[in-house]
């Protein structure tokens, strides 16, 4: 549609400069066309992925000289497939999206996008025991032991829900052998829990705001649990090898759409919404608006986002290499990943913040 409309635009323009010409006026030399860069990026539906739609909705990609085309997938797996066939060369993606791109592929970390933590969280109802026991501030959750034990829990397994979970429990002295796990998809966990059906469920991203609607008591989240879990901006090595100043001109596009969110939050969700809707995704713009301040805004600028690539004070691996790797230890006790996988990520060439510090 948009390619359309512009070629009306253009009609439109030609016409007037005939109509000009036929009445004698003296019109100015033609400026050559401008060839923009062609470039394909992939984006999922979701926090990390909305600056790049705000960038082509607000003309900062024809600023840049760049004509990108956009991909959109639902989540890692076949975002990372599509990769690998050679579809896309800059993308957002989640921390699986991190593990199956940079750890098993030849894709590079070059900035941070949304942190998922803020928006994760597992639910009870007010009149549960966990939630009546009250909350612990040493242990980041409602309840205790006693309580949490035999609880059944709606939540998808082998997604960042099994990092909040295993740390919660952790914290409680329990393992996940002390509760019960039944496995659903977030749309479906969410009805059968509305319906009375088990003691807590996962409410995360859009849903973490639907559960808050309900009048569910959130038992436990990313932010009370501290957990620090990056959703980041990739590029493939061919790119940054051999055009690095297309992806740093991308990279300045979608930094300068995040400035604008930030600036710009109420029509910023009206958009959001939109940007939901064109993909599958149901959302309001109150929650839009909601979900844009808990995490979209907390987008670091790039004057922050090069700290995370600088040595910790261990002197051993970056800021950004220790939380990665916080995040792989869970995982690893899930038998989700490998050591091999946590190694893999760990390699210092899997990280490039060159582009950032050129914004910076």
């Amino acid at each position: 549609m948009r390619k359309r409309i512009l070629s009306l635009v253009m009609v439109a323009v030609v016409m007037t400069g005939l109509m000009a010409c036929s009445s004698g006026e003296k019109q100015p030399e033609a400026k050559q066309s401008e060839v923009r860069e062609k470039l394909t990026i992939s984006i999922h539906p979701s926090g990390h992925g909305f600056p790049a739609y705000i960038a082509e909705k607000n003309g900062y990609y024809e600023e840049e000289g760049l004509d990108v085309e956009t991909l959109v997938y639902i989540g890692a797996p076949p975002q990372m497939e599509a990769y690998q066939a050679g579809a896309w060369d800059i993308g957002t993606t989640g921390f699986g999206g991190i593990v199956l791109g940079v750890a098993k592929k030849d894709l590079k970390i070059i900035g941070l996008a949304i942190a998922d933590g803020a928006l994760m969280g597992l639910w009870a109802r007010e009149d549960h025991e966990i939630v009546k026991a009250g909350y612990d501030e040493d242990t980041g959750c409602y309840g205790t032991a006693e309580e949490w034990k035999g609880a059944e829990v709606l939540y998808t397994q082998g997604t960042i829900t099994d990092i909040l979970l295993i740390s919660t429990l952790n914290k409680l002295g329990l393992s996940v052998s002390d509760v019960v796990r039944t496995n659903m998809d977030s749309s479906p966990a969410f009805t059968a829990f509305r319906a009375g059906n088990g003691d807590i469920v996962q409410a995360n991203a859009s849903f973490y705001l639907n559960a808050e609607a309900e009048g569910w008591v959130p038992i436990t989240t990313g932010v009370t649990q501290e957990i620090f879990l990056p959703s980041v901006i990739t590029a493939s090595d061919k790119i940054l090898k051999e055009r690095p100043e297309v992806a740093e001109k991308w990279l300045r596009a979608y930094m300068k759409a995040v400035a604008w969110i930030k600036e710009n939050q109420e029509e910023g969700a009206k958009i959001f919404v939109e940007f939901c809707e064109e993909n599958g995704v149901a959302t309001n713009e109150t929650n839009a608006l909601k979900f844009m301040d808990l995490q979209i805004t907390k987008i670091l600028p790039p004057e922050e986002q090069v700290e995370y690539f600088k040595l910790s004070e261990d002197g051993k691996r970056t800021v950004l290499q220790n939380s990665i790797a916080e995040i792989m230890d869970i995982y690893i006790t899930m038998g989700n990943y490998t050591e091999d996988d946590k190694e893999a990520l760990m390699q210092a060439d899997n990280y490039d913040s060159r582009l950032m510090e050129k914004l910076k």
